[in-house]
Formats: structure tokens, C-alpha cells, sequence
């Protein structure tokens, strides 16, 4: 093979070329330094666009900070829950639903206590006036029947009928829409919620009324007892259904089966 004399034409030493495991050339480190405030700049002008997109995850709080005890009188039905004396809360009384660490509520042993005043200790996670009382699932020394008959107020409050109601809203897991996590509803949270609920926390209907204001209503079946798995399929999905309200103690109830909820159209 032969070449023609200037068919390969020689480099300056110093000329700028690619090499793997050598130094970026200057042409191109200069590129770069210039183009990284831009870029900088632009992924935080995007990260602020996506962030102020975003609805607000609400005033849910988990507060892990400290363990808490309170007395009051337990009932297991339709979820487990205890109603707190307090002359200062709606009704002269505050109800805090009680859920295990995880998402195995149900695993908890708790129907001998029913209708008792107890004493237990657990974190605490709120959402406004709602309370849900976290306990330990694998040890029995959080709750403790105490002395003295039960408050009858208390144990057995009466059941307000307050009618029926068609309401748009959304089905979200207790502990997480409280405040345990953010987002804690829409479809992100789908797969999360729905484990919650199987496992025995109590479903809450999330609704906003016609003048704007948050609604967090207690979910039961038509006759007040616990929702059956069949609503899984429509958690954290936009659902309507119609219901009935009814205020037991110091919460509000929506009672309707599962087979009443429709999604909807946003």
C-alpha cells in the first residue's frame, strides 16, 4: 500500500483532541464551566415549578418526639379506638383511633378490653382535631384496664343520624393521611394505603365541602361496622358515593358499603 505524498497531513502538537485517559481539552473544559451556572439554574427553576404544582400534603403530624398516655374507655368497634373525656372538645369528648406500628392493626388482640377504662401509651399522630394513638404490635404493656366503672358516655355514646349525603371525595388510610406520610393521598399513595386498610387501619373519606373546608370522615359499612376489602380497588382513586352521616361521640361516620363508591371524573 502507498500514499501519496501530503495524503496525511501532520498536527501541531497542541492541538486539542479526544483521549480517554487524558485531560478534558481546554476548548471543551471551557464549554462546560460556562454551560454549568445555566444548567444549575435551570434545574432549580424546574425543581420550583414541579414543587408549587404540588397540593399541599395538609397539617397531618407525626409527633415521634415523645410517648404519650392517656385514659379513657376503649372500644373495639367499628375500628379500635378510645374516647377521651375533655370538657373542652365538641360533645365533652375526644376519640383517638388506634392503629399498630406498621400496617398490621388487625394482628392486635383487643376485644377482652371492650367497653373498659384503660390506660395506654403511645405516639401520637394528628391531623386538626383528629388523634390517632400508635402503639407497639409485639409487646402488651401499652394498655392497662384501670379501676372504677367505665363512663357510660363514654362507652356507649348515642348515634346522631345527621341524613344522607352524596359526597365526592377520596379514600385514604388513617395513619398515613394523618400525618405519618406526605403525600399521604392520590395516586402515589395508592399501593401504600391500600396495604394499610387490608391490614386493619381505619379508611377515611376525604372530602372538601361546598364552601372549601377539609372534611375527614370516619368510613364504616351501611350499618356501621368495619368497611369490607372490597373498597381496596378504589383507594386514593376520586370516587363519589352516597352515604349516610352519622355522628357517633365527637366523629362523624359516612356509612355506605362498598359496592356505593363509583370513581368519577376529574
Amino acid at each position: 500500500m502507498t500514499f501519496s505524498k501530503g495524503a496525511i497531513e501532520p498536527r501541531h502538537a497542541d492541538a486539542d483532541i479526544f483521549v480517554g485517559w487524558a485531560g478534558a481539552p481546554g476548548v471543551d473544559r471551557r464549554f462546560l464551566l460556562g454551560l454549568l451556572p445555566l444548567g444549575l439554574a435551570g434545574l432549580g427553576g424546574g425543581a420550583y415549578a414541579i414543587s408549587a404544582g404540588l397540593e399541599d400534603p395538609g397539617p397531618g403530624a407525626w409527633l415521634t418526639g415523645a410517648t404519650h398516655e392517656v385514659e379513657g374507655v376503649f372500644a373495639r368497634a367499628p375500628y379500635p379506638m378510645l374516647r377521651l373525656a375533655d370538657a373542652s372538645a365538641p360533645f365533652g369528648m375526644r376519640t383517638a383511633l388506634i392503629v399498630a406500628e406498621g400496617k398490621c392493626t388487625s394482628a392486635l388482640e383487643l376485644d377482652r378490653l371492650n367497653g373498659a377504662p384503660v390506660r395506654a401509651s403511645g405516639v401520637l399522630i394528628r391531623r386538626r382535631a383528629r388523634s390517632i394513638l400508635e402503639v407497639p404490635l409485639t409487646h402488651t404493656d401499652w394498655i392497662e384496664t384501670v379501676a372504677g366503672p367505665a363512663d357510660g358516655r363514654l362507652a356507649a355514646p348515642p348515634e346522631v343520624d345527621l341524613g344522607t349525603a352524596a359526597l365526592s371525595g377520596t379514600i385514604m388510610d388513617s395513619k398515613c393521611f394523618f400525618g405519618v406520610m406526605k403525600p399521604a393521598r392520590g395516586r402515589t399513595h395508592k399501593a401504600c394505603a391500600a396495604l394499610c386498610i387490608r391490614g386493619g387501619i381505619p379508611p377515611s373519606y376525604w372530602v372538601r365541602t361546598p364552601d372549601g373546608r377539609e372534611a375527614v370522615l370516619l368510613m364504616t359499612d351501611a350499618r356501621g361496622g368495619p368497611l369490607s376489602e372490597e373498597i381496596l380497588p378504589l383507594v386514593a382513586d376520586p370516587v363519589r358515593a352516597e352515604g349516610r352521616l352519622v355522628r357517633v361521640g365527637d366523629l362523624i361516620q359516612f356509612r355506605a358499603d362498598a359496592s356505593a363508591f363509583r370513581r368519577r371524573e376529574v
